[in-house]
């Protein structure tokens, strides 16, 4: 009778041990979790600037071209100012 007990604790406290160290294990996998999310967060703010942003620059170079007429110059000076722009955005 008295082995049985001994036993019993020695469950008892293997499974504690147990429930502890998953408690743990699942807690930093919630923090890294957390950490994830919160760069997904930044990353998705910075793509929604910048397609505002492009939006923006394919409005004014409509714009021009309806002014205007559709001319080379104004679709590589578009373009260089949008290379230039994004080389200037990526140095930060």
């Amino acid at each position: 009778m008295d082995t049985s007990f001994i036993h019993a604790d020695i469950f008892f406290f293997v499974t504690t041990v147990a429930v502890i160290v998953v408690a743990i294990a699942l807690t930093v996998a919630l923090v890294y979790l957390s950490i994830v999310l919160r760069d997904v967060k930044e990353i998705t703010r910075q793509v929604k600037e910048e397609t505002i942003l492009f939006r923006e620059d394919v409005g004014q170079l409509r714009s021009d071209i309806k002014r205007e007429g559709f001319r080379i110059e104004r679709l590589m000076s578009f373009l260089k100012n949008l290379f230039k722009k994004t080389g200037a955005r990526s140095k930060k």
